[in-house]
């Protein structure tokens, strides 16, 4: 167990915990929400000891949020963007998200879902931080565990290998003995809608099935749907 937990840190963030194991990398996956929470809680701690005022404590709090999980999931999210917004057949859809070079969408969306965040993050109760990073790594569970995935080799085919009903059942439960009030349940019940329309859609865009770059943009929609929808509940 102890192993499975330090790959899931080792994937999710630049802690210098060691390189996550090869064989049966599916298994890191329950420990996700754990990494989400070291994430949340940190976010918390940023918040408690800003010596600056709201809008600039929040660009710090999103800078470090960005840090902590080394751009893993904006990467994702920013080849989703060129790939699934654009036009043409799936494999050349998949083609575009395995290109290195930034495109028009995924330049767009970078900017639109940072600058989204900080606006949310500013007007949000830091109290409720812990949630988002927690929620979004979750919904990355659901999302491997509920479709496909359509390439034959990848990062992603490599942490799938493993995954079960199992992981699924301790990662909800991890989320679930941390939420404590209905509001954060209907936030949860939220990013299970999120990451179950947007694995449906890019699943039918990319001819059958999802990619690790799908994951990373599961997590950061999540994310903000997230400071969003908590932003509206505490207005």
């Amino acid at each position: 167990m102890i192993d499975e937990i330090r790959g899931a840190f080792s994937f999710l963030t630049i802690l210098p915990v060691g390189s996550p194991a090869s064989r049966d990398a599916g298994k890191t996956f329950a420990w996700f929400p754990l990494v989400g929470l070291f994430i949340g809680a940190s976010l918390l701690a940023i918040a408690a000891i800003s010596p600056f005022d709201r809008e600039l404590t929040a660009a710090l709090i999103l800078i470090c949020w960005v840090v902590i999980s080394g751009g893993l999931h904006l990467d994702g999210f920013a080849d989703c963007c060129d790939g699934l917004l654009g036009h043409g057949e799936p494999q050349k859809r998949l083609a575009i998200m395995r290109d290195p070079r930034l495109g028009t969408w995924a330049a767009a969306g970078l900017v639109l879902l940072l600058l989204t965040k900080w606006l949310a993050i500013g007007a949000l109760d830091p109290a409720l931080l812990i949630l988002p990073p927690l929620f979004g790594r979750w919904a990355m569970v659901l999302a491997a565990y509920h479709f496909p995935y359509v390439r034959e080799a990848g990062i992603g085919a490599v942490f799938r290998e493993g995954l079960g009903t199992w992981q699924l059942l301790v990662s909800s439960v991890i989320v679930g003995i941390i939420v404590t009030h209905y509001e954060a349940y209907a936030t949860w019940l939220l990013t299970v809608l999120i990451a179950l329309a947007v694995g449906r859609w890019a699943r039918e865009r990319l001819g059958g099935g999802l990619t690790g770059d799908v994951y990373g943009a599961i997590c950061e929609l999540s994310e903000l749907a997230c400071l969003l929808g908590m932003g509206i509940m505490h207005a």
